[in-house]
């Protein structure tokens, strides 16, 4: 048998540039940007179901998603003002408006306080 050290390419890769959380923050940054392509795709299918489909809107649509798709390709982790961005903007096209979702006058139900954590915040630590 070959030596296998001489095969051993962990060495040669260093140390890791960026810190645990920066890494984190990609990774959420990265599902967010799969999720935008998601919610792209089931706008697509919804937008094609129609009775008359919108070609515009369709195509519209699919340049939104491959958009997404370029911005996670060219994603650097150690681009921290790039990865806010991402997840902002992603957030902001993955939002529900409450107003329009709640069927209960907008009173906030027991279920409703017990999503949010202690402090007012959502826990993603923005």
């Amino acid at each position: 048998m070959g030596n296998f050290a001489d095969l051993t390419v962990l060495p040669a890769l260093g140390t890791a540039k960026w810190t645990t959380a920066q890494i984190f923050a990609y990774e959420v940054a990265l599902e967010a940007v799969r999720q935008a392509i998601g919610s792209c795709a089931q706008r697509i299918a919804e937008a094609e179901a129609a009775d008359e489909p919108d070609q515009e809107l369709i195509a519209a649509l699919r340049a939104e998603q491959a958009a997404w798709a370029a911005r996670g390709e060219q994603l650097d982790p150690l681009d921290s003002r790039a990865v806010s961005r991402v997840r902002a903007d992603a957030d902001n096209l993955l939002s529900v408006d409450d107003e329009d979702e709640d069927d209960d006058e907008g009173h906030d139900g027991p279920d409703d306080e017990a999503e949010e954590a202690p402090g007012g915040q959502d826990g993603r630590g923005d």
